[in-house]
């Protein structure tokens, strides 16, 4: 066995063994946090190459949290009860920075981007998570739901009824050279109390193929 190789087993045993001592609440928090360190890696080979695809390469990225101030929002029936910000948000016991997007009393809440697409884009990739911030009290008859338009048409929907991240990439058409509308939703689904949804890190990726030398 190669010494580095030896050397992670050692590590993931040693892990192993004090997982023992663990209760079974540190177990489901550290599962959790194992998710996210996936997630983060995924999201670093996302920028420096991926792995699984050298062909490819990040040329532009655009942040939905550093264009929040661009962005418009509105309730689709009413504005009563809607929150929408950013900031940290901590689901499943981890924190990341967020579009806080609470539901209204009836209706969807909307937060609407036109970013503009370089016209050099091959590839479109949007890539977040979703939770609901620790300290809301849901249930499988109490979720909420989040959203994805694009262009006036739904690309994405998930109904969530657990506080802890989710983890998502969408591959988009390249709609390069265009200014997309991008809508993020979310929808209360009849109970508006504890709906303290949240968009993680919400971002867009364009890819192209590398060259080859």
């Amino acid at each position: 066995m190669a010494p580095q190789t030896d050397y992670r087993q050692q590590l993931i045993d040693a892990l192993i063994r004090r997982l023992y001592d663990l209760s079974e609440e540190s177990l489901a928090q550290l599962s959790t946090y194992i998710s996210f360190l996936k997630w983060q890696e995924e999201q670093w080979r996302s920028i420096v190459g991926d792995a699984e695809r050298p062909d490819l390469a990040v040329v532009w990225q655009y942040d939905f949290i550093e264009h929040f101030d661009e962005a418009s929002k509105a309730g689709t029936l009413t504005e009563q009860g809607m929150e929408i910000k950013i900031g940290p948000a901590q689901c499943g016991m981890v924190q990341k920075m967020a579009l806080w997007q609470h539901p209204p009393l009836k209706g969807e809440a909307v937060v609407e981007y036109q970013p503009t697409i370089p016209a050099d884009i091959e590839i479109l990739q949007l890539r977040f998570a979703i939770g609901v911030r620790d300290g809301a009290i849901l249930s499988e008859d109490n979720p909420v739901g989040f959203r994805i338009r694009l262009n006036g048409r739904r690309i994405w929907s998930r109904v969530k009824h657990t506080n802890a991240w989710e983890y998502f990439t969408v591959d988009l058409p390249t709609l390069a050279g265009t200014t997309p509308t991008i809508q993020f939703i979310t929808d209360a689904l009849g109970v508006h109390h504890w709906k303290w949804a949240v968009w993680g890190e919400p971002q867009l990726l364009g890819l192209v193929e590398k060259e080859e030398a």
